[in-house]
Order: structure tokens, then sequence, then C-alpha cells
């Protein structure tokens, strides 16, 4: 009955007043319950480091204290603006208010790929109903201080807004990854990277292994949405690789319990030590 009212709501509502409605129902059967509930019950995640040299216990630490059935203010944030971070299906934002609790006030640059595009012509895109640049501007939002940057192969969902430019990128493409970063705006290196693209792991490692070096000392390199059938593959790539090719940077597979998803609700997380 509640499915049949909103899809009815969201073909006949203003898109706002629709995404009102929905971001209130989803506070009232999911934010606050499981905000009175973490009072009683504690999630954390599995993590597994990789460095070259000895791990960072602060960078451990907050992983590991993160009570990843807790939502956040961070995780109503990004729900608010229509991201899907925080909403449930996944919960990257309980780690992100944990690993970013420090950084909110600084002026940074954050830089994410994908900006969720809603054209089914193309792969990994959020939908009809999903809305173009939700994270960016929730990423806005939290870091009032920082400027936010993004890209996406799809050229009709570039955007450019108060502290917000976005770009063409194809990840899969050494060229356009190139031109990406030889942006005038782009060329002093970012403090937070993610990678919420294509989701593949030929995607990620391809814009990794192009991107990573754009990483400031002490920054934060993020990729979404590894599926855990891919979680060996990744070990293998980080230790048999990656270690020697970066030995500036230490790495942290982070899987993440949650009841509703089973299947890619899972990050690599890499830390720019030097």
């Amino acid at each position: 009955m509640f499915a049949t009212a909103y899809k009815y709501a969201n073909r006949t509502l203003p898109p706002r007043v629709y995404r009102f409605l929905k971001f209130y129902r989803w506070c009232a059967r999911f934010y606050l319950p499981r905000r009175i509930a973490a009072f009683f019950i504690r999630r954390t995640p599995r993590v597994r480091v990789f460095t070259a040299g000895n791990p960072n216990p602060q960078f451990v630490e907050q992983l590991l204290r993160t009570n990843v059935f807790a939502p956040t203010a961070m995780c109503r944030v990004m729900t608010r603006h229509g991201s899907d971070k925080g909403d449930g299906w996944h919960n990257y934002t309980t780690v992100y208010s944990s690993l970013f609790s420090n950084l909110r006030g600084r002026p940074l640059s954050i830089f994410e790929l994908g900006l969720g595009t809603n054209n089914p012509n193309f792969a990994f895109g959020m939908g009809p109903a999903g809305r173009p640049g939700a994270s960016l501007r929730g990423w806005r939002e939290l870091f009032p201080k920082a400027l936010i940057f993004g890209a996406d192969i799809d050229h009709s969902i570039l955007l450019k807004e108060d502290r917000i430019n976005t770009y063409y990128c194809d990840q899969l493409d050494e060229v356009a990854i190139r031109n990406l970063w030889a942006h005038a705006l782009l060329r002093e290196g970012m403090d937070i990277i993610i990678d919420d693209g294509l989701h593949t792991f030929d995607g990620n490692t391809s814009f990794l292994e192009r991107s990573l070096e754009q990483l400031r000392s002490g920054g934060f390199y993020i990729v979404e949405d590894i599926s855990r059938h891919m979680i060996v593959k990744w070990t293998h790539q980080i230790d048999t690789i990656y270690l020697t090719r970066f030995p500036n940077y230490e790495f942290a597979l982070v899987e993440l319990p949650n009841s509703s998803n089973c299947c890619d609700n899972n990050l690599l997380i890499i830390h720019r030590v030097r």
C-alpha cells in the first residue's frame, strides 16, 4: 500500500516535494529507530590493513571503533540531498563521520568520481529517480570551507554551482584521466578522492593507478561499492603490486556489516602517509 502511494506521489508531485516526503519517511522509518537501537546494538567493520611499514594506529583505530549500525548526522545530510551513501542500503557515512571528524572545518579540496547519472544508457546509474550531483551537494554542506569537484562520463549531468565544479571523465580511458587532472583547479591536488563511478575492478584500478598521486599528504582515497566477491582480488592486487608501487600509502579493505546489503557494501580506504 505504502509503496503504491509513493509511486503515485513520485509521478504526481513536484520533485522537490516528493524528495521532502521521501526524506522524512526515511527519518521516521530508519534514522530515528536506528539511533535509539544503537544504544543497545553495536556493529563494527572488519578491517584488513596493508602497509609497507608500520600501520598508523590512529587510522586503524578510527575504523575499528565505528559503530556502523548507528546512523550519523552525515548520513542524514547525504540522504536529504539524495545520496545513497548512508540511507541504509549503504552505511559508508558512519565510517566517514569518524574518519573525517577533524577535517570538517578545513579549507579542503574534495573530489568524487561519479555524479549519479539517471540516464539508463550508462552503466551503474542511479535509475530514473536519481538526482545527479547529490553527493557533491552533501559534501558542500558538510565541509563549509571546502571546494568540491566531481567528474562523470555523462556530459549531460555536468554542473557548476557555488563551490562545485565538475568535469568529463571516462575512468577506463587513460587520456581522459590525464586530461581531467590537467584542469587548472585540480592541479594542486586533493585532500579526499572518492571513486563512486563504474564499480568494476578494471574501472577502479584504472582510475586509482592514474589518480592516487593527486592525493595530498595526509589525504584519503576511497573506492566505494566493492563487491564481496572482489575482496580476494583486491587483496592480491594490494599485496603483490600496490605496496611496492605506492610505498607512501597505507591501504585498508573495510567490510561493513549490513543486514540490508551483503553484496557490495565494502570500501577500500587509502591513506597517504607522506
